[in-house]
């Protein structure tokens, strides 16, 4: 076998030409080509008719809101749909059978979502500029929180694919999550740093709303504020892909 031979089986390879496939698998989709354009405008649009304002903590809120928003209907909601319906038509079960590892497999369908989700959510807060909103006070923070909000919701999203039994009824089984992380980082803004704020903050993502929001206000930001939502982040990250690599199921349910 030649060198050449051997590179283009190997796989890293493998997983590259998964990912593109899936890439244009997506970009095929009418549904989900409008998902990806139609979701950042339409968070901007209502910022736009109803939420300008000329206070910062208004604007840090409304950026950690949204950004939790990109990721719960686009990143959670596409990769489980993904994932599902790629189990149903048993493409899980032939990608199986190739020489893709099962890690590149994962990787390789959740490369859309995560790709769309970072556009949209760079989309959104550029937006916000041009809406008038003030510049992150600390943009690591920012990005960091955003980045580590993707991982969780691809990795919820999986995990809830275990529990979908076709891409039909993904719209209902990612309601809990998304109406508990919604409603969360909705009423956070009015709890405070209490011990209830603290609760509030260890539901997926809402961490992640919390320091997108604290990253923005003008400021010293709290270390303490930091650490605590940094921890539950990286919790999640860790509890998520366990359970996504123990309850990962190849073929699809009976």
């Amino acid at each position: 076998m030649t060198t050449a031979t051997a590179n283009s089986k190997s796989p890293s390879r493998l997983i590259s030409s998964l990912m593109f496939a899936e890439l244009r698998v997506f970009m095929r989709q009418p549904v989900m080509i409008a998902l990806t354009l139609l979701l950042p405008a339409g968070l901007l649009g209502i910022t736009a008719v109803a939420e300008v304002s000329d206070q910062p903590d208004v604007w840090a809120q409304i950026a950690g809101r949204n950004v939790v928003a990109t990721q719960c209907i686009t990143v959670y909601f596409v990769a489980l749909n993904t994932i599902t319906a790629r189990r149903h038509t048993l493409a899980l079960k032939r990608l199986r059978t190739t020489a893709l590892p099962s890690f590149g497999i994962v990787a390789g369908l959740l490369t859309p979502p995560l790709l769309v989700g970072l556009f949209q959510v760079t989309v959104v807060l550029v937006g916000l500029g041009f809406l008038g909103a003030p510049m992150p006070d600390s943009p690591l923070l920012v990005t960091v929180s955003a980045l580590a909000g993707m991982v969780i919701a691809a990795l919820a999203g999986v995990v809830t694919s275990a529990f979908t039994a076709n891409p039909e009824k993904a719209q209902w089984t990612m309601l809990p999550l998304f109406v508990a992380a919604m409603g969360a980082v909705s009423i956070l803004p009015t709890i405070g740093e209490g011990m209830l704020g603290v609760g509030l903050r260890l539901v997926p993502l809402v961490a992640n709303a919390h320091l997108v929001t604290a990253g923005w206000i003008p400021g010293d930001v709290s270390g303490a504020t930091v650490a605590t939502d940094l921890g539950i982040m990286a919790s999640w990250i860790l509890v998520l892909g366990v359970l996504a690599w123990r309850t990962f199921r190849w073929e699809r349910r009976h």
